[in-house]
């Protein structure tokens, strides 16, 4: 009996022993499998960065730039003023405030505002609600039998809090946030480039308008005396004074300055309604409505003092190079997003909740759930999707550095032939108004030796046509010294009310090419 008892404990002793040696066992094993994921990861890692390209480099050129005036010129925001002209000014307020395109503007700028609020939102942890109440039913007829259940009926309630995190180790989700940031830069510069152009083209329609204004009561006033003159001669032929050859060539001339009346008309009124659907009235506004303006159109509002030579501070001026320059700072951004993507990503996720097969119990302390977890992805092969998204991040990056390099010599292009157009129309004007005056007393002379017999009627029409064309061409001539001015303008960068402001908060540094100033991670 004392044999069979030490045997009994004996075999006992051997089958914990065995089970520990099992449980040491599968431990090891359990080391040895965290052990060998720990030398893939790290072996992923590796050959991933084997694979990774080089950094870009996204700076901004540094141009060759032209010999500029160091002169501190000011434009004003509301340049259209130095005109002179209440009703031309309300025409570009109203522009400003009316025009469609601007509305697109505005809008384009609010999708950037959002596209800059995801991106920022992306950087932020996620906080989820969840909770669930389900009843369900299992088979027992299963190879798996049901075990310690005594229903194959069970309900489930879950109430929890769910948090995820991603850690942005290698700025991805930062460099997508300073790429919307850029973007939003880029439509707000790009508002105030169309705000530029709608100004100008406001008042260079307004003052085509004078111009053709003055045109038709030129024309107007010349036909008249014109028809007085002809029914005086026709007199004079019916008295045997003069010879019909004298009214018909009086006749011609004024069929041919008639003729003129309707095209002017014409173009007065297309001008009329273009200008109106920039001011963005409604459709019978623009059929049937007037353009106030100024009530001499046969002068033409001079514009204040310009410069003569190229400012300094043109690339700062010009919210059009902005916007080139705020597209070139996205596309670096999203050169280095596509970068970061070769890295692993980290999550972190955890939930706290609570879960009971009844539902008054849910709030028990045993119906407590919690988890923690944190994974790592490492992109291993993916069909080249990675490398695709990358190269077509820089080849974007090269095509809008071009953009930017032909927006700065386009600039200074539009700026030195709008200086070189200001000397031109001056020069024009001043010659066109000393043609008029010197024209003007030819037809009184003509005129003075006609009615002493000593010139033909021929000769008369012809200098009174000279001294028509003359002053037709001194009205055009002052349309387009302001169009130039408006021009100018335009290429100094005036009419941009945020420039101060806006371009501490760009952090423009083109002195030195720097693309850097989204530093805010």
């Amino acid at each position: 009996m004392t044999a069979l008892h030490s045997s009994a404990v004996a075999c006992a002793a051997v089958a914990r022993a065995s089970v520990a040696c099992a449980a040491v066992a599968r431990a090891a094993v359990a080391r040895a499998s965290v052990a060998r994921s720990l030398v893939l990861c790290v072996v992923a890692a590796s050959l991933a960065a084997c694979a990774l390209p080089p950094p870009a480099d996204t700076a901004a050129p540094v141009l060759d730039l032209p010999v500029v005036s160091q002169a501190d010129v000011a434009v004003a925001p509301d340049w259209w003023t130095s005109f002179d002209d209440l009703q031309l000014s309300a025409l570009v307020e109203e522009a400003l405030v009316h025009n469609r395109d601007l509305a697109r503007a505005a809008a384009r700028i609010d999708q950037s505002r959002a596209a800059l609020a995801l991106a920022r939102a992306d950087r932020m942890p996620r906080i989820d609600a969840d909770f669930s109440s389900g009843r369900q039913r299992v088979s027992e007829t299963t190879a798996i039998p049901l075990v310690g259940v005594s229903s194959p009926v069970a309900n489930d309630h879950r109430a929890s809090i769910d948090v995820s995190y991603e850690l942005d180790l290698w700025s991805r989700l930062a460099h997508a946030q300073d790429a919307a940031r850029a973007d939003l830069l880029a439509s707000t510069f790009a508002r105030d480039t169309l705000r530029i152009a709608l100004s100008v083209q406001v008042v260079k329609s307004y003052v085509a308008l004078q111009a053709l204004d003055a045109q038709i009561a030129l024309f107007e006033r010349t036909v008249q005396a014109q028809r007085d003159s002809l029914g005086l001669q026709r007199k004079r032929l019916d008295a045997g004074d003069i010879g019909e050859l004298d009214v018909r060539q009086l006749e011609a001339e004024l069929i041919g300055n008639e003729a003129q009346l309707p095209k002017l008309e014409r173009a007065r009124g297309e001008a009329e309604r273009a200008l109106a659907l920039v001011l963005g009235r409604t459709p019978r506004e623009v059929v049937d409505g007037v353009v106030a303006r100024r009530g001499s159109p046969a002068v033409v509002p001079t514009a204040a003092q310009l410069p003569a030579a190229l400012p300094s501070d043109l690339l700062e001026r010009r919210p059009d190079l902005q916007a080139a320059l705020a597209n070139l700072r996205a596309a670096g951004a999203r050169v280095d997003a596509a970068r970061a993507a070769y890295f692993p990503s980290i999550s972190l996720t955890a939930g706290f909740g609570r879960e009971s097969a009844e539902l008054s119990r849910l709030t028990d302390g045993a119906s407590l759930i919690w988890g923690v977890l944190a994974s790592l992805t490492q992109p291993i092969w993916d069909g080249g999707r990675i490398d695709a998204q990358n190269d077509f991040a820089r080849a974007r990056w090269r095509e809008v550095e071009i953009d930017y390099r032909d927006a700065v010599a386009n600039a200074f292009k539009e700026a030195r032939d709008a200086l070189a157009a200001r000397i031109e129309t001056g020069q024009t004007l001043r010659n066109a108004d000393l043609r008029e005056h010197a024209l003007a007393e030819a037809a009184r002379l003509t005129r003075l030796r006609f009615e002493r017999g000593e010139e033909s009627r021929i000769e008369l029409i012809r200098a009174e046509r000279a001294d028509l064309g003359a002053r037709s061409e001194v009205v055009d001539a002052r349309r387009a010294v302001a169009a130039v001015q408006a021009d100018l303008f335009r290429t100094l960068g005036g009419g941009w009310p945020g420039a101060g402001p806006v371009m501490a908060n760009a952090a423009v540094s083109t002195a030195t090419g720097s693309a850097d100033g989204f530093a805010s991670r």
